[in-house]
């Protein structure tokens, strides 16, 4: 508990920082402030304890041709988890890979998270196949998988905004950044498409319905990640 608290101020130290002229930088000064006064720590305790964490890739899936909807789901898994997501593709092996870039914690867990939804969507869509009929299927399929995650995706959007300290913590390292920056420079920004006729607002509904009641993170992941675990058994 003692090393989380210091790895909670670091990172809000960091923050600071980062930013020492606005009013995040500040906020982010003034709770790590808080924090220090609570649990009795000086700056000696925090240079004493350094952050071992490697920056990193971690692999969170591959495909040899990878659905639109599993890439838009690592880029909000990501966003949320401080980790930068990057869509690579591997000419000669002709695959593509869906990478979390941070903290080998954060990078951990969020492929973990990531893995849980996959399986859950693929599930819920095999439970679909049989009430729909094949010639409407497509579009019910990807109308149900837009709104789940426009769903997951205003999920944690609320949770940033029902805490200020949340939004603080969620975000993605500068040191991250940067050393995303050193090893693979400024990449391009990409746009998912859909190949979608029409949006299904019955099966839009139901995936965004879905979203908001699902757990998606177990139990056992919540108790190893304490910055996010009040928050979601909150939506949960």
């Amino acid at each position: 508990m003692y090393n989380k608290i210091i790895f909670k101020v670091q990172n809000l130290l960091e923050l600071a920082y980062d930013a020492p002229n606005d009013e995040e930088g500040q906020t982010a000064l003034l709770m790590a402030q808080k924090l220090m006064v609570k649990h009795k720590l000086s700056m000696s305790d925090l240079k004493t304890y350094q952050k071992t964490d490697y920056i990193g890739e971690t692999v969170g899936h591959w495909e040899y041709r990878m659905a639109w909807w599993k890439e838009k789901l690592a880029a909000i898994l990501g966003e949320n988890f401080r980790c930068k997501t990057i869509r690579k593709r591997l000419h000669k092996e002709g695959v593509t890979q869906m990478i979390f870039f941070g903290y080998e914690k954060d990078a951990e867990l969020c492929t973990k998270v990531y893995e849980g939804a996959l399986l859950y969507l693929e599930y819920r869509l095999k439970r679909l196949v049989p009430t729909v009929s094949k010639v409407c299927w497509k579009d019910y399929k990807n109308s149900y998988l837009l709104g789940f995650l426009d769903g997951l995706d205003q999920r944690f959007k609320n949770q940033v905004q029902s805490s200020e300290e949340f939004a603080l913590m969620v975000q993605v390292p500068a040191e991250v950044l940067e050393e995303k920056a050193r090893r693979m420079g400024n990449l391009k920004n990409r746009t998912v498409k859909v190949q979608l006729q029409e949006i299904d607002a019955e099966a839009f509904m139901e995936g965004l319905e879905q979203a908001k009641e699902t757990k998606l993170i177990p139990e056992e992941l919540l108790n190893d990640y304490p910055i996010r675990k009040s928050e979601f058994r909150r939506s949960s």
